[in-house]
This record gives C-alpha cells, sequence and structure tokens, in this order.
C-alpha cells in the first residue's frame, strides 16, 4: 500500500488525474433511487483503543513484530443505526497486515468491551441459518474469542476518534487498483485518563455530545486541546499484483509527481495519539516534523528529480547486467522538458525559447555556474563535523552574493512576507516548550549543586569546587535556553528561512557534565588511593615500635641473669 499527502490546492487536479483512468466508487447502503438523486461522500468515523500506558502505541512507533491495533469503524452517523465493525488489524516485520473483524450493534459494544458479553446470540443466528460446521460459524466465533482476549488483557479503553470524509476510486468487481482520498481529517480526544476533566465519560463507550448531537467537520464545539485537524489530504493506492503495467506506469507517474508527498508507513491511530498525547508518550513518528512545512514542490524540479532517479536506477541496472554477465535490457533517454510545458505547441515554441535565452545566460556566465557548483562537494563534511548545516539556506550563505544576468535586478519584499506575521499559536509554544526544558534541565542542576554543595563537610575542598562546577553548568542552560527563545521569537516573527536548530548549547552542558563526572571519579579514586598508602604506612610504623619494645624486654632479662 502506498500512502502519500496532498496539499489542499492540488486536491482538485488529482481528482481529475485519477478520474481519467478509475471511477468513483459510490458507497451507499441506501436505494439506487437516492443514488441517482445525487450523493456526498460519506464520512467515516474510526474509534481507536489503547491503555493508560499507551502500549500498542509505543509497539507501532518502535516497529515491534506483531504491533497490533483495535478500532470501531462505521460509516455516517450513530443517529442512524449504521453497521458497527469491531477490526483489529496486526502488522509483521515485512510489512504485511492481517485483519480480524466482525460487525457488532451499538448496544452490546459497552458490554462487549466489559466482557460482559460474547455476541452468543449473533454467533447462534449465523449456526442456525449456515449449519453448526460452516466456516464462517468457527471463524466469527475465533474473532470475537480473540478481540475480547486482546482488550482484557491489554486493559484497552477508547482513547481515540478519527473522522474523515472518504472518496473511493475503483473499477467495480475489479480490484486490482484501489484508491481511496480522505479529506477534511479530524482526530479528537475520546479518553477518561483525567478523571476530573474527563474527555469521554467512563460509563460510555463514545462521546454522546458529538454522536448524539451529529456534529461534523470542523467540529467548532469541541474545545482546544481535544482536537487536531489534519492539513492535508490523505492518499491510499492499493495496487494488487496482477495489474497491468500500463497501471503500474500511471500510478508511479502520480508517486513521482509534485502532487503528493511520499508518507511512507503513515498510521491516523500513531499520528492522532502523537498530536493529542504528547505528554504522555515519549517516543514520536518520524513524519511528525512535516507537518508543519510546506510540502508543495516546484513541477520543474519535480520533474528534474524523477529524472535523476530513473537515469541512477537504469544505471544501476544495467551495472548489476554486466556484473552478472547478463544482457540489459533496460534503457533511458532524458525527458525534454516536465510534463507542465507539454501541453502543446505554444508551450513548446515557449519552452524552445527560454532554452536558448538559458544558453546565452550559460555562455555569458560559465564562472558564475562553476563557482555555484562548487558547494555541492561539500556534503560529506557534514559527516566530519556534524554543525556543518548542508540546508538551503547554509550554502547560499556560504556561497556569498551571486552575479545576476544583465537586465535582472535582486526582488524586493516577497508577497508572502507582506501584510502582518500570522504564525499558528503550536509554533510559538513548540518554542516556549524548549525554553521550558532548557529550564528544567537548569533547575535539576542547580538543585543538585546546592545539595552537594550543603552536604560537603567543611574540608571537602573537592565536593564544593564540583559543586561550583555544576553550578556553573546550570547557569549556561538556563541562559542559553533563555537566549536561543529570544532568538528564534525574532526569528519567527521576521518569517526568517535561517535553520532553528544550534547543537552548541547542548554540546557544551553535556561536556560540562562528562568532565565534572571524570573530575569527581578522578578526585575520589585518588583520594582513595592516598588513604590506602596512610594506613599502610601506620600499620608498619606500628610494627616497628613493637618489635623495638620487644628487644628492650629481651636485654634486661639478659642483664639480670648476668647480676645472678
Amino acid at each position: 500500500m502506498l500512502v502519500v499527502w496532498i496539499h489542499p490546492e492540488n486536491i482538485l487536479e488529482v481528482k481529475t488525474y485519477i478520474l481519467r483512468r478509475l471511477p468513483v466508487l459510490v458507497y451507499n447502503p441506501q436505494t439506487s433511487k437516492i443514488i441517482e438523486s445525487g450523493q456526498s461522500d460519506p464520512s467515516i468515523t474510526s474509534l481507536y483503543f489503547d491503555n493508560s500506558q499507551f502500549g500498542l502505541y509505543d509497539n507501532k512507533v518502535a516497529k515491534a513484530p506483531e504491533a497490533s491495533s483495535l478500532r470501531l469503524r462505521w460509516f455516517g452517523h450513530l443517529s442512524e443505526r449504521p453497521e458497527i465493525l469491531f477490526e483489529k488489524k496486526t502488522v509483521d516485520i515485512n510489512g504485511d497486515s492481517e485483519e480480524t473483524r466482525f460487525p457488532i450493534k451499538e448496544k452490546y459494544v459497552k458490554s462487549f468491551i466489559s466482557g460482559e458479553y460474547k455476541l452468543e446470540k449473533t454467533v447462534e443466528k449465523l449456526r442456525e441459518r449456515q449449519g453448526s460446521d460452516d466456516d464462517d460459524v468457527a471463524r466469527l466465533k475465533n474473532s470475537i474469542e480473540d478481540i475480547q482476549r486482546f482488550i482484557k488483557d491489554n486493559e484497552l479503553q477508547p482513547m481515540l476518534r478519527a473522522n474523515y470524509t472518504r472518496t473511493a476510486f475503483q473499477i467495480p468487481g475489479d480490484d486490482r487498483v484501489r484508491i481511496s482520498l480522505d479529506t477534511d481529517m479530524a482526530f479528537i480526544r475520546e479518553d477518561s485518563l483525567d478523571s476530573d476533566r474527563p474527555c469521554r465519560s467512563q460509563e460510555e463507550w463514545h462521546r454522546k455530545e458529538i454522536d448524539g448531537s451529529e456534529m461534523e467537520f470542523p467540529f467548532p464545539a469541541i474545545r482546544q486541546g481535544e482536537i487536531s485537524r489534519f492539513p492535508f489530504a490523505l492518499l491510499e493506492i492499493r495496487v494488487r499484483d496482477g495489474a497491468t503495467k500500463r497501471t503500474n506506469e500511471w500510478v508511479e507517474d502520480l508517486m513521482s509527481s509534485h502532487l503528493v508527498k511520499e508518507a511512507p508507513r503513515f498510521s491516523k491511530f500513531v499520528h492522532g495519539i502523537a498530536q493529542l498525547f504528547e505528554d504522555y508518550v515519549n517516543s514520536f513518528p518520524f513524519w511528525l516534523g512535516d507537518i508543519e512545512t510546506d510540502i508543495r514542490r516546484d513541477p520543474e524540479a519535480a520533474f528534474q528529480e524523477e529524472q535523476e532517479k530513473k537515469a541512477k536506477k537504469a544505471e544501476d541496472e544495467q551495472t548489476m547486467g554486466s556484473f552478472l554477465g547478463a544482457k540489459s535490457a533496460s534503457s533511458f533517454s532524458a525527458a525534454v522538458g516536465s510534463p507542465v510545458g507539454r501541453s502543446g505547441p505554444a508551450s513548446a515554441e515557449r519552452h524552445s525559447g527560454v532554452e536558448a535565452n538559458l544558453e546565452d545566460v550559460e555562455s555569458d556566465h560559465e564562472s558564475v555556474q562553476s563557482g555555484e557548483d562548487t558547494p555541492a562537494r561539500t556534503s560529506g563534511m557534514r559527516s566530519i563535523l556534524p554543525s556543518f548545516s548542508s540546508s538551503r539556506y547554509a550554502r547560499a550563505h556560504r556561497r556569498g552574493p551571486v552575479r545576476l544576468p544583465p537586465g535582472i535586478r535582486e526582488p524586493g519584499p516577497l508577497i508572502k512576507d507582506a501584510g502582518p506575521v500570522r504564525v499558528e499559536p503550536k509554533v510559538w509554544l513548540a518554542n516556549q516548550r524548549t525554553f521550558v526544558k532548557w529550564q528544567h534541565i537548569a533547575m535539576l542542576l542547580g538543585s543538585l549543586s546546592l545539595g552537594l554543595y550543603n552536604a560537603a563537610g567543611e574540608f571537602n575542598n573537592v565536593a564544593r569546587s564540583l559543586a561550583v562546577v555544576y553550578t556553573l553548568v546550570a547557569a549556561f542552560a538556563g541562559s542559553w535556553g533563555w537566549w536561543q527563545y529570544v532568538i528564534r521569537c525574532r526569528m519567527i516573527r521576521e518569517r526568517s528561512g535561517k535553520d532553528f536548530d544550534n547543537i552548541i548549547g547542548p554540546i557544551i552542558v553535556c561536556v560540562g557534565l562528562v568532565a565534572a563526572l571524570c573530575l569527581n571519579f578522578g578526585f575520589k579514586f585518588s583520594a582513595a588511593v592516598t588513604e590506602l598508602d596512610q594506613t599502610k604506612s601506620i600499620n608498619h610504623m606500628a610494627g616497628g615500635i613493637k618489635g623495638g619494645n620487644e628487644s628492650v624486654e629481651l636485654i634486661n632479662m639478659d642483664a639480670m641473669r648476668a647480676d645472678l
């Protein structure tokens, strides 16, 4: 399965691209008369389960073998009495998934979760209809027992609600290519971890204020900290092995275009937990940092990247074929321009004119381009110096001023920088959270140094010196956190394109702590060796004095015998 993100501005273009090859698959449990009259895409609600320690989430993030997830899923609103499915999905190391599911009525969900009811009536009805020896009866019974045992063993409870609108593309009766587009996606807390202010009543299995009022996206009545709206659309492509080569080609063209951004191993369950329960979990998925970035790409740049990948792949296949002694039939010829610029004859003339102008500029400014290619060879510096940044801003900064072609002037303020600064609250909160973390480290080190200084005796200069060192490190940590907080606030206000990361401070704190620990060990070891040497010397002196006294006593006894 292929998973990609789509920017809202590109959704219409992606839909048009897919509709040229696949029709929309309409899901409607009602009559065909209603379908003909028109129907909007259905909204899907998934209710995910986990425990208070978020064990299922941790297994998913750590890619543990046999990592499982459990959810309740239904279409539309609960007031319409839709079919509710209990689904357990297990993913193995190879990425293959195994699903266990069965339908359940709304009135039985709570008793099933608590273990009071095991769907005996459903199993009995199926047995009466198909016979006691039927495989479906045994499969349903095993699924019910497996999921109920899974809930009991892991102490699972509803934690997260994912709501989205789905558009499905598929040829009816042909599942070789199935595509689903999820838009208007929102994640809502469904837990009762805080007993004082639970999001969901502990007596219920879902939030009745949402389902009772048939609340829909964007869920304006939900409190700010209980909802996270996904900023992109999610496209899932499932291609079966029997798909034709032509099908694979247009799917690959879509995946390599500028319209989508790949999101491998993306999970709604993992993303929702990471966004809404960040204070309860310690590990986060790798794609979380891309949520705040602009995933739109320049069509020409995306096309050039894909051409380079295809050329590299063809070269590797040719090299491998020559190495194995086989004839390689793969060949690659680079395209003239991107698909965006090849829509007609006028665009071809325009493209040729642009190429001519570029050739003139290149012939006049070869020295400038040779200077621009130099920073690309410095990418290996990052393996030697970790603080060496290879970002686009850093490369441009190291390159220095660039000579512009004749008739071209440097642009003024960009349009995106005009007007008031509008920054999402989570950007400011992330900066404040980093500042609080630094102050937390400073307080811990300061408390350690104060306790060490007070516990040291009057003549224990080593402990007092180390306490002073820890105090200096704590002061530096607090000052560094405040300084970086001020700098990043200014960068956010100025819409700066500079890198926000700075590893100098953490390195200094780590080096200072390691040095203090090494000095502490060295001083303690030296003091122990000195004390051991002094003990040996005292014992030796005590033995010498005792031997001298015994010699004096023998001499006195000899003198007394002589007198007698």
